[in-house]
């Protein structure tokens, strides 16, 4: 209801503008009146707030009622809008007058001969008003029908991520905790530990689609704690984050496919020395995100290879727009080194 007020004022305010305006560059011989132009333009447009909720109706049979007849739709649309503009016209006259009576102390009938002829005249007027404020609704609602499937998109995508992450990590833990049982429980019980701490972050972020860097590190912990009890020490980690980066926001699991790149592609074959650095630093209004590997890298022939960057490539031009950065490659000797550099907004937690 605010933005209705605020936009009746705003358009108020530009006609009342247009209309001095006009009258200072024809230098008409008369006084402007700073009481008539602004009250028949403050009872035009302010009225049709009274009828914002029949536009709304209106907008709603155009945009969302798919099945309806289209003829029927159409005729009754105009029959409505003719009606709703003439009633809006008698409205303003009547309203116009009460407020002259203030200045003049003459209140003229409503049905009298000129109020008539402007009830005729200007109908049409707010044929047209009517007409633009219908097309501005509609637009306001197709508007957010695209807000919607955006949405439901990005929720799509964060899914069908999470159905590609998931099964085969999935597997390779079960696995290891059916071996580890028998020969080293304690193991065994760290890394179900560490898998129920995993699925249950999972699972109550179902719909999440952002969150603190402090979610993220915390969910890519768990994470290379089961990888870790798996390679044992031919894994190391090291985490270099700055305090001041922790409460930046981040698309949700948006670490996750890089850094299973760096085990899957990076250390699985490797039989020793393999480590992983996550580090993270606060450079002015940015926040710049590094994962680094010392394996041989992504391979172009390995299939899939290049699947978890595009899906963090599209993800974050879907949340930051053109404003971030994501640079990859291979290091000299041997390595691989991802660095995501994003603006700094702050986490506000629901």
């Amino acid at each position: 209801m605010k933005w209705l007020f605020l936009g009746a004022t705003v358009i108020s305010l530009l006609v009342i503008l247009e209309d001095y305006t006009t009258y200072v560059v024809n230098e008409f011989n008369y006084e402007y009146s700073w009481y008539a132009v602004p009250a028949k333009a403050v009872t035009n447009f302010f009225i049709w707030i009274l009828f914002t909720p029949i536009v709304d109706w209106q907008s709603r049979a155009v945009v969302l009622n798919k099945n309806t007849d289209r003829y029927k739709k159409i005729i009754l649309i105009l029959l409505t809008t003719l009606l709703m503009a003439f009633v809006h016209r008698f409205l303003s006259t009547i309203a116009f007058d009460g407020l002259y009576f203030f200045k003049s102390g003459f209140m003229a009938s409503p049905l009298s001969e000129k109020n008539l002829q402007l009830l005729y005249s200007g109908t049409l007027t707010s044929l047209i008003q009517g007409w633009i404020l219908l097309g501005l609704f509609i637009a306001i609602l197709y508007y957010q029908q695209y807000l919607e499937k955006q949405k439901e998109l990005n929720l799509a995508q964060l899914k069908a991520l999470k159905m590609q992450l998931h099964p085969h990590f999935l597997f390779n833990t079960l696995h290891s905790i059916s071996s580890l049982i028998d020969i080293n429980p304690k193991d065994a019980q760290k890394m179900t530990s560490r898998l129920g701490q995993l699925m249950r972050s999972t699972l109550d972020h179902e719909r999440k689609q952002e969150a603190s860097l402090a979610e993220e590190v915390e969910y890519i912990q768990n994470y290379l704690g089961i990888e870790h009890v798996r390679f044992q020490d031919r894994l190391e980690i090291h985490y270099d984050i700055e305090e001041a980066a922790l409460n930046a926001t981040l698309p949700y699991l948006i670490l996750q496919p890089i850094v299973e790149n760096a085990i899957k592609h990076g250390i699985k074959d490797m039989q020793e020395g393999g480590s992983i650095q996550l580090s993270a630093k606060v450079s002015g209004d940015r926040v710049v995100i590094t994962i680094q590997d010392n394996g041989e890298g992504v391979s172009s022939d390995v299939p899939g290879s290049g699947i978890g960057l595009s899906n963090v490539l599209k993800r974050l031009s879907q949340f930051y727009q053109n404003d971030f950065e994501l640079e990859s490659g291979q290091l000299e000797g041997a390595g691989y080194k991802v660095e995501m550099n994003v603006p700094f907004l702050k986490f506000q937690p629901l």
